[in-house]
C-alpha cells in the first residue's frame, strides 16, 4: 500500500518562488509609475475633506472659519473664529511626501497665500482654485465655489 505525500517538495517550491518573482520584477517598473498619480488623488481628497470640514465647521458654529493655504512653505491651516479673532484648529497641516501646491495653475494668490472664508451659512465670496502637481508631472486642481462646494478636477 502506497502512503500519501502532503505538501510541495523543496523543487516545487523554489520554481514557484522563482516565477512569482520574475512577474514581480515585470510588474514593479509599471507600479512605480502610478505611485505619484495615487499621491496626487490622495492629496485632492485630503484637501476637499478639510475644505468640507471647515465648511461644517462654520455651518455648525454659527461662525466664519478659514482655510489659508501657503503656497510656499506647502502648508495649509484651519481657523475659527472666536470674539472677531481667528484662532487655528489644530497644527499647521502639510501634503502626502511627493506632492506639492502649483501657484501658476491657483487663482485667488495674495502674498503667496491663498485664503478661502466660510460664512455661518456655508457659502464662501473666495471662489478658489488650488493646483496641485506631483512627481511625474502630474495635476490636480481643488475647485471651491461661491456656494461652499468643493470637487477635484
Amino acid at each position: 500500500m502506497a502512503t500519501r505525500r502532503h505538501g510541495f517538495t523543496l523543487l516545487e517550491l523554489l520554481c514557484a518562488l522563482g516565477v512569482l518573482s520574475i512577474l514581480l520584477a515585470a510588474a514593479l517598473p509599471a507600479l512605480s509609475a502610478t505611485l505619484p498619480a495615487l499621491a496626487l488623488d490622495r492629496a485632492g481628497a485630503q484637501l476637499v475633506s478639510e475644505l468640507e470640514l471647515a465648511r461644517v465647521k462654520a455651518i455648525n458654529r454659527n461662525t466664519r472659519v478659514r482655510a489659508i493655504f501657503d503656497l510656499g512653505a506647502g502648508r495649509y491651516r484651519i481657523e475659527a473664529e472666536s470674539e472677531g479673532n481667528f484662532a487655528a484648529e489644530g497644527p499647521d497641516r502639510t501634503l502626502p511626501s511627493g506632492v506639492g501646491f502649483d501657484p501658476s495653475g491657483s487663482t485667488r494668490i495674495s502674498g503667496g497665500r491663498i485664503s478661502i472664508t466660510y460664512l455661518p451659512r456655508g457659502l464662501t465670496a473666495d471662489n478658489a482654485t488650488i493646483a496641485l502637481s506631483g512627481g511625474g508631472g502630474g495635476r490636480r486642481r481643488v475647485i471651491v465655489s461661491g456656494a461652499g462646494r468643493v470637487r477635484v478636477e
